[in-house]
């Protein structure tokens, strides 16, 4: 399941591509690492919460899963 900044990212990616059609992915990564870092941790929060829940129903959709890198 994704994580708080893949959950952030994945709505302010569009934001930028919206902005900057011609961007390179790999561009907007990097402002999108950047920008994550700075954003104070109160603004985490529900993004925080958003993967806790996508955690947790992960869990109960596939509770046999184990990760394999």
């Amino acid at each position: 399941p994704m994580n708080a900044f893949m959950v952030w990212s994945q709505i302010e990616r569009r934001k930028i591509m919206e902005q900057w059609p011609d961007m390179l992915n790999a561009e907007i990564s990097k402002r999108l690492g950047k920008r994550w870092k700075l954003l104070p941790d109160y603004e985490k929060i529900p993004f925080i919460k958003e993967a806790e829940r996508l955690r947790l129903k992960h869990m109960a959709d596939y509770p046999d899963y184990k990760y394999k890198p």
